[in-house]
């Protein structure tokens, strides 16, 4: 008896050098929760406890109505906003015409008004110049007139559209008000543009009548230096207007920068809206077993509210929590042999994957105060992450999360 003792006694004492043992060890792996990015009301539930998943697959599905109702109003409001922006682009093409027949206008009359200083010859050129640049004046503002024409059937059309998708209960009010808004400035352009062509005709007609009246015996020679006088006041306004113009079309670059803003802003509502739709349908980020479900049909649900979790059973390992006293000797890539309470009787072979960086007590949610003077020593356990050689194969897999084990360590 003494003899079996003694070398039972030797055994433990020869494995205590090379193994360190704890029970105190629980099969572990990912568990992957699944929760609300939207609010709203689940109207499909197309998962049970417990079924296999595979990553990407619809779990819940929340009622989507009012979000692609918003998804519709974002693609109305990127399209105004292209339009907007566009018409800005179009206004400023325009200003910088207008500013270039303006510069054009004040380079004619500069130089009709020094040809007035060498010759009141000139005075008949010059004022067939003036006709020739009122026309090109009358042809830019009919473009405009033209221009104003088809923005205002624009307006009107997307006015139109608004009142119908108004009508489905598609769109805001807002909606239709700002179509009504555009279309009645479209209106006020055609109008504007029309009594600017009026003015360019009158200025034509004036100008071809005068030019007339010097062709029929205009006598340079008697009124030359008050009509040079008279050329140079004219030149010194025609270039303040075409500064003016100039001015205007920084105004409406700006605008078309403004516009520009709005219809990257409506861009990103609009993505936004699409990325709404989409959290309507919950997937699974894993695959693995539904589990912890808490979600029913007909429930409301709130943004990150969790409603399953997802428990990947292919990729488990073993947490084995060793006494701080038994971790002097352990490293990384050891050996470690692994047997579930479970299956007492088949071993698994594992190889230490890393200790923790501190202590279970002190990752607890109350750690506990140790500066104080009720204070015990007690021995700390250290968690270790055992990773297992044999990965468990098959469906449903033989080991789940949060079994009991019992886990040995090799030194050698």
């Amino acid at each position: 008896m003494t003899v079996v003792a003694v070398v039972w006694g030797g055994i433990a004492w020869w494995k205590s050098r090379y193994t360190v043992t704890t029970d105190d060890a629980y099969v572990d792996g990912t568990l992957a929760p699944v929760s609300a990015k939207v609010s709203g009301q689940v109207v499909e539930l197309l998962v049970r406890d417990n079924q296999q998943v595979k990553a990407g697959q619809v779990l819940v599905r929340l009622d989507s109505r009012d979000y692609r109702a918003k998804l519709e109003q974002a693609r109305a409001a990127v399209l105004i906003a292209e339009r907007r922006h566009h018409a800005a682009i179009e206004r400023v093409g325009l200003g910088r015409e207008l500013a270039v027949s303006q510069r054009t206008q004040a380079r004619a009359a500069a130089i009709r008004a020094d040809a007035a200083r060498v010759s009141a010859a000139a005075l008949l050129d010059s004022a067939r110049a003036t006709v020739h640049a009122r026309r090109a004046a009358l042809a830019s503002f009919k473009a405009d007139h033209d221009r104003a024409m088809a923005m205002r059937d624009r307006a009107t059309q997307d006015l139109a559209r608004a009142r119908e998708l108004f009508k489905k209960e598609l769109v805001a009010r807002e909606f239709v008000d700002h179509a009504e808004t555009d279309a009645r400035a479209a209106e006020a352009m055609v109008t504007s543009a029309a009594e600017r062509t009026s003015q360019a005709q009158r200025d034509l007609e004036s100008a071809e009548a005068d030019a007339r009246t010097r062709e029929q015996g205009f006598d340079p020679q008697q009124l030359g230096t008050r009509l040079a006088e008279a050329r140079m006041v004219d030149a010194s306004a025609a270039d303040l207007n075409a500064k003016a113009v100039l001015q205007e079309v920084k105004v409406r670059e700006a605008e078309r920068d403004l516009a520009d803003a709005q219809w990257r802003e409506s861009q990103a509502d609009l993505q936004l809206a699409t990325l709404n739709v989409e959290y309507t349908e919950l997937r699974s980020p894993i695959d693995g077993l539904v589990s912890k479900r808490s979600v029913e049909i007909g429930q409301v649900v709130q943004p990150g509210q969790p409603l399953l979790v997802v428990a990947a059973l292919h990729d488990i390992w073993i947490t084995a929590n060793f006494k701080e006293t038994q971790l002097r000797g352990v490293r990384a890539g050891m050996r470690a042999e692994v047997f579930v309470d479970t299956y007492p009787d088949r071993p698994w072979r594992g190889v230490v994957d890393s200790i923790s960086a501190g202590t279970g007590s002190r990752f607890s949610l109350l750690p506990a105060e140790n500066a104080t003077g009720n204070w015990v020593k007690v021995v700390q356990r250290v968690p270790v992450k055992v990773v297992l050689e044999e990965t468990p194969s098959g469906n449903p897999h033989t080991l789940r999360t949060g079994m009991s084990a019992v886990v040995t360590i090799h030194f050698r």
